[in-house]
C-alpha cells in the first residue's frame, strides 16, 4: 500500500465526497455568455448573485432564461467520461457522496434522466437555498451524508467549487480544467474525471494544498524532513502564536508545549486577533484551535518533547537541523 501518512495527502482517503454536477458528472455544454451579454454587458459575473442588482422585472426574465438554458442544455446532455465509474467506486468502498450544483433541480432530473445516471439521496440544487461558493452549501451536504466537512473532497471544475471548499474547510480537488489562473485553490487537478479515477484506484501521495507554496520555495524533500522535525516552545514565550504560525508555516508537523500551560496576558496581547476566550485557557488547545484552519493537519500537543526554540530564528535552526 502506498504511503499516504502526514504530512500527504490523497481523495481516495476521504471520507465523504461532494461532487459538482454539470461538468463533473453531466456535460450539457452550457454556454452562459448570451445571457451575461444580455443583463451584464458581457462581464463575466456570477449569475445567480449579480441578479440582486437587476430591477425587479428584469430578475424575474433573468431566472427564466437560465431556466431555459439549463433545460436545453439538459436535453443534450452527455456523461462525463469516467464519472459514472466513479460513483460506482464510490459506492463500492461504501463512501458516502452527493451532488451540489448551482443548477436548477428540473434540469439535474432530466440530465440525469437522459443519460441514465443515478442521483443520489443528497442531490442539492440552487433551489435547496444557500449556492457555493457559499460554504453552507457545501457543510449541509456535508451534515446530510453524516462526514464531518473536514474530511469531506469537493470534486468540481469551476472557481466557485475550489473557493465553496476552502471556505468550507473541505479538500479541493479541480478536474476536467486545464491551464486555469485560479487553479492554485485547489489540492489538486486532475485534466480528467477518469484520470482522477485512475489516481483513486492507485493512490500516489499528493501535496496538501496549504504546502503547496511552501514545497514550491523549498522541495519536497524539505518538507518531508520539517514535518517529522519536534518542536518544544517554551509555555511562557510572549510570542508564541506567532513562532506557532511560523513553525507550520515551514512545515513543522509536531509542536509541543509545557504540560499545564495556559495563556496569559503577555500572549494574548501579542496574539494577533485572539479573541478574549484565550485568556487563561488551556495554551496547546488554544493554539490548535488558531492553526486548525490553515494548518489542519499538525499536532500541538503538551510534552517537554523535541528541539526547545528559546529566542533562536526558527528558519536558521531548520536549515542547520535539515540540511
Amino acid at each position: 500500500m502506498t504511503n499516504l501518512s502526514r504530512p500527504f495527502w490523497h481523495p481516495s482517503r476521504s471520507l465523504g465526497f461532494i461532487l459538482d454536477w454539470d461538468g463533473v458528472l453531466a456535460d450539457t455544454k452550457l454556454d452562459f455568455s448570451g445571457i451575461r451579454n444580455k443583463y451584464f454587458q458581457g462581464k463575466r459575473v456570477p449569475l445567480i448573485e449579480a441578479a440582486k442588482f437587476l430591477s425587479p422585472d428584469q430578475k424575474q426574465e433573468l431566472w427564466i432564461d437560465i431556466y431555459e438554458l439549463e433545460m436545453n442544455g439538459a436535453e443534450q446532455a452527455a456523461p462525463v467520461p469516467g464519472s459514472i465509474e466513479l460513483v460506482n467506486w464510490l459506492n463500492d468502498k461504501g463512501i458516502p457522496w452527493a451532488v451540489v450544483s448551482r443548477n436548477c433541480m428540473d434540469s439535474i432530473n432530466l440530465a440525469a434522466e437522459r443519460i441514465g445516471f443515478p442521483l443520489p439521496e443528497v442531490t442539492l440544487s440552487r433551489d435547496e437555498g444557500p449556492q457555493k461558493p457559499d460554504p453552507e452549501a457545501l457543510w449541509l451536504a456535508a451534515k446530510r451524508i453524516g462526514i464531518q466537512p473536514s474530511r469531506c473532497v469537493m470534486i468540481g471544475d469551476f472557481l466557485y467549487d475550489l473557493v465553496g471548499a476552502r471556505r468550507a474547510g473541505m479538500r479541493a480537488v479541480l478536474v476536467e480544467r486545464t491551464g486555469e489562473d485560479w487553479e492554485f485553490w485547489a489540492d489538486a487537478c486532475f485534466p480528467r474525471v477518469m484520470d482522477l479515477l485512475s489516481n483513486m484506484r492507485d493512490p500516489v501521495p499528493l501535496i496538501p494544498w496549504e504546502y503547496h507554496p511552501l514545497v514550491n520555495r523549498k522541495g519536497q524533500e524539505w518538507l518531508e524532513k520539517a514535518w517529522n522535525f519536534k518542536l518544544h516552545i517554551p509555555g511562557d514565550d510572549p510570542l508564541i502564536s506567532r513562532k506557532v504560525f511560523e513553525a507550520a508555516s515551514l512545515g513543522i508537523g509536531h509542536i509541543y508545549t509545557p504540560p499545564g500551560g495556559v495563556v496569559n496576558i503577555d500572549q494574548w496581547e501579542n496574539w494577533p486577533g485572539a479573541s478574549t476566550v484565550f485568556l487563561d485557557a488551556p495554551l496547546a488547545r488554544s493554539l490548535r484551535s488558531y492553526i486548525e484552519g490553515h494548518y489542519p493537519l499538525i499536532s500541538i500537543e503538551e510534552s517537554y518533547e523535541g528541539y526547545t526554540l528559546g529566542d533562536k530564528d526558527l528558519a536558521a535552526v531548520l536549515e542547520e537541523n535539515l540540511s
